[in-house]
């Protein structure tokens, strides 16, 4: 009967001269049956240029969330409800790379003010109580090149930055007289800031070998440089000859390098279409494995025995209702709880998974559900 209506509203059409009618019944079929799609796609200078983003970025991550689903629906104009986007992008992202007017060195009169008996500090909060001690009134974004002595198995002369940020000291890391000589260094400074640029990268993998860290981490250092004292630091009344300043350098971690970071994070986001548009999601669609079977099959041997050993037998699900086997969903929901918690214990709230596995329900076929965490468990959508 819809098709009827349409086709005489199609009839009526083509007397006015309206779209064709092998474009409408295209239109109706895509409603009726909307071709699903996955993607993986990066953006290209293109695509940014057609977003009226000159720079070849996207201010923030909230501006790439409203403006690439515009983005998606040009590229994929027939896909519909159930299609996936995952779209890398990238957004300015700013770093202040400071350089330090106040240069520090712990005494051993600031040790024994703040009862530190053994003269040096063995712990992060030992530092902080120090800052605030040192410089009670800090201007924003100051930053203390600082050198003390630190206690961890044995005592060592440490050289770190803290940069005040909206109230708060923040750590930056610095180098030690050893690590500069490990560098290459005979003295304990750069010659350049090109030199730093090319070396500090190669210690970051070294030094964060047995570190787990992410592509994408940032990490701020803070090195010497012996260069032409501007500030007058050494308050000997001249500003023409030299002395050492400390400068923030930032370094991104690509995975398996650390490079100097320009000021731009690339950043991956899923888009999933509802039917009507395409919208920011979290979707991941997972398809379980022989391991995985296995982990449920030996997760649930004592509590469920029969259908437990069924499936780690054969690698399917029994859906048939009348089997001594059979998993009901509230059944399958257990087991996808137990799962998802081994395989992803720090998912966040809302997290959604569409998951795909065997199932035997006279034939051996391919069952989807989809489920999303809320308030800390997983719960069918």
């Amino acid at each position: 009967m819809k098709r009827i209506f349409f086709c005489l509203t199609i009839l009526g059409a083509t007397i006015v001269g309206c779209n064709p009618l092998e474009d409408i019944y295209n239109d109706i079929d895509a409603q009726d049956n909307p071709i699903v799609g996955d993607t993986a796609y990066e953006l290209t200078d293109e695509d940014y240029d057609d977003l009226d983003k000159s720079f070849g970025n996207f201010d923030s991550e909230d501006e790439a969330k409203t403006l690439i689903p515009e983005l998606l629906s040009d590229k994929y104009p027939v896909w519909g409800e159930g299609s996936s986007a995952l779209v890398t992008f990238k957004v300015y992202s700013p770093k202040r790379e400071e350089r330090s007017l106040i240069r520090y060195t712990v005494s051993s009169d600031d040790y024994a003010n703040l009862g530190h008996t053994f003269g040096n500090f063995d712990s992060s909060s030992d530092i902080q109580g120090f800052l605030e001690y040192k410089y009670p009134d800090p201007a924003d974004r100051v930053l203390v090149s600082l050198t003390y002595k630190y206690y961890d198995g044995s005592v060592n002369t440490l050289n770190n930055g803290f940069l005040f940020i909206n109230g708060v000291w923040e750590t930056i890391l610095g180098f030690t007289d050893d690590e500069y000589a490990v560098m290459g260094e005979g003295f304990p400074n750069f010659s350049n800031e090109d030199e730093a640029i090319a070396k500090i990268p190669v210690f970051l993998k070294d030094k964060f070998k047995y570190e787990t860290k992410a592509a994408g981490d940032i990490q701020a250092t803070m090195y010497k440089l012996y260069t032409t004292d501007v500030d007058d630091l050494d308050e000997d009344g001249r500003t023409d000859d030299s002395t050492t300043y400390s400068y923030v350098k930032y370094f991104i971690f690509d995975g398996s390098d650390w490079s100097e970071y320009n000021d731009v994070l690339d950043i991956t986001l899923q888009f999933g279409h509802d039917g009507t548009t395409w919208v920011p999601d979290n979707t991941i669609k997972y398809t379980l494995t022989s391991a995985d079977i296995a982990f449920i099959s030996n997760a649930f041997i004592d509590t469920y025995p029969g259908p437990a050993d069924n499936v780690g037998f054969f690698g399917s699900f029994d859906r048939r209702s009348s089997s001594s086997n059979f998993w009901s969903e509230s059944m399958l929901l257990e087991a996808f709880n137990a799962l998802l918690d081994n395989k992803d214990p720090n998912a966040e709230e809302g997290q959604k998974y569409v998951l795909t596995y065997l199932i035997y329900n006279g034939s051996t076929t391919n069952e989807t559900m989809s489920v999303i965490k809320t308030d800390g468990v997983w719960v069918y959508q």
